[in-house]
Order: C-alpha cells, then structure tokens, then sequence
C-alpha cells in the first residue's frame, strides 16, 4: 500500500464518484479505478460497492477512511518535520557550555534562539573544555561553547574574546581603583581553579602573574566561576576573570581593569566536521546577531 493509492481512495469515498476523484488528484478516471482495484487486492476486501455509475462505501471501506485520512495527515507531517530539520528550524540540538558563559552571553543568545526557532528542543550542559572534546567525539553534544584554542580534530569559530580582568573584594584597598598593575596584587592570596581541571582560564591567569614577575599564591581552589566570585566575595581572595564575568550586583566584588592586558581569553563554538544537524547552524547564525553588553568584545565569524 502505497501513499498514492491512499490519497486517491479518500478522494473517491469522499467525492462517491470515481470521475469527480479524478478531477480532484488531476488525473485520468482509469488512474483512480486502477490504484483502488490494486489496493483492494493488497488489503483482500472491496472498498466500493460498484452499481452502475454509483460507488458505494462497503463497511470495509467506511472502517478504514477515517484510518487513511489519518495517515495522509501524520505523512504531511512527517514531510513537515524532514524538512524543517532540514532547513534548522526545528529538531533538537544539544549544546555544551563551560560555566563562565552563563554569566552574560547565554541568556540573550538563548531567548533569541528561542524566539527564532521556537520548534527546536535545545538541551543544554555545561560542562568543561576536555569534557566537550569527548562530548562531540562520542556525539553526546552536538555543539561546544568551549575556550580556545579549539581541538584540530573539530570545526569552529570564535564567539567572544578579551583580555582578563582583576576582581576584589569591596573593601580590597584597590577596589576603587579604575586601572590597576597587576602586580599590585602579588601579595595578595587567590582563589582559583585547581590545576587537575586543565582550565584554560587557569593558564591564562597563570601566565599573566608570570609576566608580572610572580606567582599567585592559593587561598582556595573552587570548581566554578560563580563558587571562585562568592568566595572573593567572602574576603577569601582576589582573582581574576573574562570581562562577561564582571556582573556588579550579583556578589560583593569589584571589578577593575589592568593596565597592561592579559593575552585574550576566548569562547569558541566547535562543532563535528561530519555535522548534518541544521539546528547547530541556526543556533551560530543566532549568536551572530544578539546584541552582548558594550563591555564584552566580540569577534568577527571565522571564514
């Protein structure tokens, strides 16, 4: 039983005549009676009592039209759906994050995408630079908001990019400074992300304290941005951040700029080469076009 067949039986019970059918699906009378017959063989019952120019609806017939409108309906949909995930705008599409970018750049980019492509399921993890390599190796994700460098073995394109910069405490004798050196703070303590994660954001903080002719000294290692803040908060230590971070309100922090800059610290979407998800290409050209805070550089897409 074919699509065919089905559509030219609904025309032909819905018309009662198999002439008027053949007007509706623009075809010849002999196309209609010829699918019907050879539907009728597969199913093994007559659907039309047959008298004279008359066709009837036998009870087999009236039992499976309402069946058959049923599946011409779910095979439109299903026509609908191929062809929106075809064009990304609808689907799924899982999308990993580290958790620096909640801060500022989720939010618009998600309650745009939303808005854009309200029939596309985007499941969201934030998870850590090695974490989203293996996540998109094994095809648990299908797209990364990670730091870069981003891995050879993916594609990519840069989000966003700055250099770092210096949160205190409130009451820290340079929090009310505009510009600072950084090593001001050599004798201060910090808090940072252990060396087991491998963070990227650790090796920038590192290097740039390098730089500055010392090395921090760690009060406290955290796991996450916002646990690292709330402990500055807390008059743990100082550290240092990507500019999107830099939310006065949200904790008791001051944020203050370096005079001499850090090297850039960058958020890169990565994806598979073999990509075949449209919904990954929508959700790029979304963040492409949200409006992010004066304070948060953005990068031209990568060519």
């Amino acid at each position: 039983m074919d699509l065919r067949q089905v559509r030219y039986f609904v025309a032909a019970a819905e018309q009662l005549h198999f002439g008027r059918a053949a007007d509706r699906m623009n075809v010849v009378q002999p196309a209609i009676s010829q699918q019907i017959k050879r539907l009728e063989e597969e199913l093994g019952v007559e659907l039309f009592d047959r008298i004279g120019n008359e066709v009837r609806l036998t009870e087999a017939g009236r039992q499976i039209l309402p069946e058959c409108r049923r599946l011409l309906r779910q095979a439109e949909e299903t026509v609908r759906v191929a062809k929106s995930a075809g064009t990304g705008t609808s689907g799924r599409v899982s999308f990993a994050f580290v958790d620096n970018a909640v801060c500022a750049l989720l939010p618009p980019l998600l309650r745009s995408f939303r808005d854009l492509y309200p029939e596309v399921d985007v499941q969201l993890q934030s998870l850590s630079r090695a974490e989203q390599q293996a996540g998109l190796e094994d095809r648990r994700i299908d797209i990364g908001l990670m730091p870069g460098p981003a891995p050879l073995s993916v594609l990519s394109e840069p989000f966003v990019s700055a250099p770092l910069v210096a949160a205190v405490p409130r009451n820290h004798p340079l929090a009310s400074h505009e510009v600072i050196n950084l090593d001001q703070l050599a004798q201060d303590r910090f808090v940072l992300f252990p060396a087991t994660m491998r963070s990227r954001l650790l090796e920038v903080i590192i290097a740039a304290c390098a730089t500055a002719a010392f090395t921090p000294k760690v009060a406290q290692e955290a796991l996450h941005i916002h646990t690292i803040l709330a402990l500055v908060d807390a008059g743990v230590g100082v550290t240092l951040v990507p500019p999107w971070v830099a939310r006065e309100g949200v904790h008791a922090v001051s944020f203050v700029r370096l005079n001499r800059p850090t090297a850039f610290y960058e958020l890169m979407f990565t994806w598979r080469k073999d990509n075949s998800n449209k919904a990954v290409e929508s959700l790029r050209a979304t963040a492409q076009l949200i409006s992010l805070p004066e304070a948060i550089p953005r990068l031209d897409r990568a060519s």
